[in-house]
C-alpha cells in the first residue's frame, strides 16, 4: 500500500490519557502540504495547552474516534480564540499542530522507547531489483490457425530467509496476485521483512526505512511511489479473547515528490537488478541496518540530482559535500601522525633563524594549516581509482573546487547563466564519479560498473572505460561486457 492523502477526525487524548474529556480535533495527511492537526476546546485552564497535549515528543489519540495513533514530533503552528459573545462567558481555544510523521494503531508515548521488533514493507524499488519474473508470456502463430495464440507461465512464489551480520532475520517473498477490477490481470509483488534481535526505537526504525528506499532507488536509478511501512511492536492488544500482536503502520513525508515514477520503469531502463548484479542479496540487506551514513547518504543525493530534485547551486554543493565526507569516512582524513611534530620542528628553526616578516607569516601560514586532505586533494584520489579502473572522463578539478567556492559566500542565489552552465556540466561527472564509488563500496568490480554503465549509455556511456566498447566493425560474437560473460551480453534477450 502506498501512500495517499487523507482526512480524519481525532480524538486527542491529554496527557496520553483517556480519563480526562478527549478534544476534538480534524487530522490532515497531505503529500504537498504536511501531517497537521486541527484541534478546538473550550479555554478554562490557565495550564499551557501544548504541553499539556504533547508528552515525550508525541500527540496521542484515537484516528476516527477508534483507531489508536500517535503524531511524532509535534510542534505548535498557530493559535487562536473565538468568544462567541459579551453575555456568553464560553470562548473557543484553536490550534494547528504540525507533525513529522504519523503511527497508526499504536500508542507511543515517548519516542525514545524500544518498542519496534521489525519491519514489513511491499517497496516497488525493491521489488523493481529483485525482479522475480514469475510472470512469463509467449506469442505464437500456429501455422494451421491464422490468429495467434498467447501463453502464460506463472511460476510459484519464491522465498528466501537471511540472518544478517547484526543478527537481524530478513525474510523475502515474492508472489502473483490478482488486483480487483474487471479484466484478469497478474501481478508481481515482493515483500522485505525484517525481524530485529533486539526492539529499537522510532530513530532506529525510521533509520531503516530511510535506508530501503535510498539504496534501492539508486540501485535501480529511479525515484518510485512511496509505500507504507508496517512496524511489528511489543505491543499487544486482546481480540477475540486472545491476545495479539499489535502492528504499527508508518505514515511519513517522502522527500520529493516532484519526479516519482506512478508504475515501474522496465527492466532494461533499470541501472541494476538482481540477475545482472555480482552483489548477493543478502550483502545489500546487511547495509540497512550496518555501515557507515555516509554511503547512503551520498547515493540518495545521487539520484535526487539526477533527478533535478535540487537547483543547480544547491545539488552542486550538496553533492560535493557528500563526496567528502564519504571519502573521509571510507578511505580516510589523509591525517599524517607526524605533522604536529614536524610544525613543531619547523617553528622552532623559523625562530632561530628566521627574521620578524618571515615568524609573522609563518604564524599566519600555520594557524590556518590543517592536517587533513583539501577537497582538490580528495577529488584527485577519488579520480585516481576512477581512472586506474579505465573510466574516462577528466574534468577541470580546480574548476569544480572554485566552483563549490563560490556558493558558500552569499552567491549561491545569484550565480550567473555561465557558472549555472558550469555546475550543469560537472554534476554529470560528479554523479558519475560518486556512483563508481557507491557500487564499488558495495562490492561491484570495474567492469561490471562498466557495464551497468553501458546499460544506461545514454547518461553514462560518455564514461565507460574504451577496451569495453565494441569496435566500429561491428560485435563479434565473443565480444560481451563485464568480468563475466554473463554481465552483459547484447545478444541475450531482455528481461520482461
Amino acid at each position: 500500500m502506498r501512500l495517499e492523502s487523507f482526512e480524519e477526525w481525532f480524538a486527542v487524548r491529554p496527557n496520553h490519557s483517556d480519563e480526562a474529556d478527549h478534544l476534538p480535533g480534524r487530522l490532515t495527511f497531505d503529500l504537498d502540504e504536511g501531517i497537521y492537526l486541527d484541534t478546538i476546546r473550550f479555554s478554562g485552564s490557565s495550564e499551557n495547552q501544548e504541553a499539556f497535549l504533547v508528552s515525550g515528543q508525541t500527540l496521542t489519540g484515537w484516528l476516527d474516534y477508534q483507531r489508536p495513533a500517535t503524531l511524532i514530533q509535534p510542534w505548535l503552528q498557530r493559535t487562536g480564540g473565538l468568544n462567541i459573545s459579551m453575555d456568553t462567558p464560553a470562548m473557543r481555544e484553536s490550534q494547528r499542530f504540525v507533525a513529522n510523521a504519523l503511527l497508526k494503531n499504536v500508542f507511543l508515548e515517548d519516542i525514545s522507547a524500544p518498542i519496534f521488533t521489525g519491519l514489513v514493507v511491499e517497496h516497488p524499488a525493491f521489488h523493481a531489483w529483485v525482479n522475480p519474473r514469475l510472470v512469463n508470456r509467449d506469442w505464437s502463430r500456429p501455422e494451421d490457425v491464422g490468429l495467434p495464440s498467447l501463453s502464460v507461465d506463472v511460476q510459484p512464489p519464491q522465498q528466501r530467509i537471511f540472518t544478517l551480520a547484526d543478527g537481524t532475520q530478513a525474510k523475502v517473498t515474492s508472489a502473483t496476485r490478482v488486483p480487483r477490477g474487471e479484466a484478469t490481470t497478474l501481478e508481481e509483488y515482493t515483500i522485505l521483512e525484517l525481524h530485529f534481535p533486539q526492539p529499537v526505537d522510532f530513530d532506529a526504525i525510521t533509520r531503516v526505512t530511510w535506508r530501503v528506499s535510498a539504496l534501492f532507488e539508486f540501485l535501480i536509478g529511479a525515484r518510485v511511489q512511496a509505500p507504507t511501512y508496517h512496524l511489528p511492536t511489543t505491543h499487544k492488544r486482546m481480540w477475540n479473547g486472545e491476545e495479539r500482536k499489535v502492528v504499527a503502520e508508518f505514515w511519513y513525508l517522502p522527500i520529493s515528490r516532484k519526479n516519482r515514477r506512478d508504475a515501474l520503469p522496465a527492466a532494461h531502463h533499470r541501472l541494476t537488478f538482481e540477475e545482472r548484479s555480482p552483489v548477493p542479496l543478502e550483502t545489500l540487506l546487511n547495509h540497512l541496518s550496518g555501515g557507515s551514513d555516509e554511503l547512503i547518504f551520498l547515493a540518495d543525493l545521487i539520484q535526487s540530482v539526477e533527478d533535478y530534485d535540487l537547483s543547480p547551486t544547491q545539488g552542486y554543493s550538496e553533492l560535493i559535500g557528500c563526496l567528502e565526507a564519504f571519502d573521509d569516512r571510507t578511505f580516510g582524513s589523509g591525517a599524517d601522525e607526524n605533522f604536529k611534530r614536524d610544525m613543531k620542528g619547523l617553528e622552532d628553526l623559523v625562530d632561530k633563524h628566521g627574521s620578524s616578516t618571515d615568524i609573522d607569516l609563518f604564524r599566519r601560514i600555520s594557524g590556518t594549516a590543517s592536517n587533513r586532505f583539501s577537497l582538490l586533494k580528495r577529488l584527485e584520489r577519488l579520480h585516481q581509482m576512477w581512472h586506474e579502473d579505465g573510466f574516462r572522463g577528466s574534468p577541470d578539478l580546480k574548476r569544480i573546487r572554485d566552483l563549490r567556492n563560490v556558493v558558500p559566500h552569499g552567491r549561491g542565489l545569484e550565480v550567473s547563466s555561465q557558472v549555472a552552465q558550469e555546475m550543469m556540466t560537472y554534476l554529470r561527472d560528479l554523479t558519475a564519479l560518486g556512483r563508481y564509488h557507491v557500487l564499488k563500496v558495495l562490492g561491484f568490480t570495474g567492469d561490471q560498473i562498466g557495464a551497468a554503465f553501458a546499460w544506461h549509455a545514454h547518461r553514462y556511456g560518455m564514461f565507460v572505460p574504451e577496451r569495453m566498447i565494441p569496435s566500429h566493425q561491428g560485435v563479434h560474437d565473443d565480444s560481451r561486457i563485464g568480468d563475466k560473460a554473463e554481465s552483459l551480453d547484447f545478444n541475450a534477450r531482455r528481461p520482461s
